[in-house]
């Protein structure tokens, strides 16, 4: 028995001795791993390294950070480089460069703006504002004062695009305020025009007026149907009723000069005053009991359908619209609908 523990508590004590050099060959290598090695995270992406970081923690927390930004109008980002994190000793001599995988990060993302586009009415962007509110505000600054007949539209719109804006309020105003000069020149330019336009027919109507007086009273009047009708027209007889080549000539042709005023031969309604295809302009009047006169190729109308006229009121200009050769007056007489020829009654 003596012998036995006296075996045990050898082997106990070489057991302790083996382990404890153990540890010290353990502790050396250890700090000899130390000192030649440090802790770090290598860094890949597609098989490419990108550098050693310290932590892969700040390294994800900062890169997610910026990922998730949305200042400055960003809307969001995108980045197909996936990093891969594995956990290594390397040697004191390497440099751990978070920045640097950082950046290297950053830089292969693609920043997705989005902002709000001020637009004419004619679908073209003017200019770029941060936010809605914004956008109105230069709009309402431009419009402001500005006569709604000028018809001075925008619109707004949002808008996606992978480059920052820096336009300022100042240019993006003037940019506005271009559209704004040029609707105003073609919105005086209309009214000009209309009133030169007003002023020409009112003068034309005048010297019809003028020339009414004279050549609807000039030769004898006729009557038809028990109805008294007057000459529309003074002139000479340019071309007559009936067979002309391959057609009909379905009234009668009186020429004389450019804007002289047509008369109404009688009284009645008018029932057409308008563009007809070869007539040009066309006014027809309609008198009872089955009568009609058409007034045609005339360069000016003045009356509408529906106004009732008197006999001699002046309905129109001599003019040379629709299949004319030169300035005359084609009358046509009409019975039911049928072309009759106005000489029978007139001229």
């Amino acid at each position: 028995m003596l012998i036995l523990n006296q075996k045990i508590k050898y082997c106990t004590r070489k057991t302790f001795r083996n382990l404890g050099l153990a540890l010290v060959g353990a502790g050396i290598i250890f700090t000899v791993v130390l000192v030649k090695y440090k802790p770090a995270y290598k860094v890949t992406s597609a098989g490419e390294l990108l550098g050693y970081v310290r932590s892969k923690n700040v390294i994800e927390t900062e890169f997610n950070k910026y990922m998730a930004s949305k200042e400055n109008n960003i809307a969001y980002r995108e980045n197909d480089m996936v990093p891969e994190y594995s956990f290594e000793l390397v040697e004191r001599s390497e440099e751990l460069s978070d920045d640097k995988v950082l950046t290297t990060l950053e830089s292969n993302t693609v920043t997705t703006y989005k902002y709000y586009a001020i637009t004419s009415d004619d679908g073209v962007q003017r200019a770029l504002a941060t936010s809605q509110e914004e956008a109105q505000s230069y709009i309402d600054e431009v419009k402001a004062g500005v006569d709604e007949k000028v018809g001075l539209n925008y619109g707004i719109a949002e808008v996606f695009q992978q480059t920052p804006d820096n336009t300022t309020k100042e240019e993006a105003i003037n940019a506005l305020n271009e559209v704004k000069g040029a609707k105003i020149a073609v919105y005086e330019q209309g009214v000009a025009a209309e009133k030169k336009k007003q002023q020409e027919a009112a003068a034309a109507k005048a010297r019809a007026l003028a020339v009414a007086s004279t050549s609807s009273s000039s030769g004898p009047a006729g009557a038809i149907n028990g109805m008294s009708l007057i000459r529309p027209v003074g002139g000479m007889i340019s071309s007559r009723f009936g067979g002309r080549g391959r057609g009909v000539h379905t009234g009668l042709d009186i020429a004389t000069s450019m804007g002289t005023g047509v008369a109404a031969a009688s009284g009645g309604t008018v029932v057409f005053a308008a563009y007809s295809g070869g007539y040009g302009n066309i006014v027809k009047i309609d008198h009872g009991n089955g009568v009609q006169t058409w007034y045609a190729h005339l360069s000016a109308i003045y009356v509408s359908p529906g106004q009732a006229v008197g006999q001699g009121s002046i309905i129109g200009a001599v003019g040379s619209t629709g299949n004319s050769t030169g300035p005359h007056l084609h009358l046509e007489i009409r019975i039911n609908g049928e072309p009759v020829n106005p000489q029978n009654y007139l001229y």
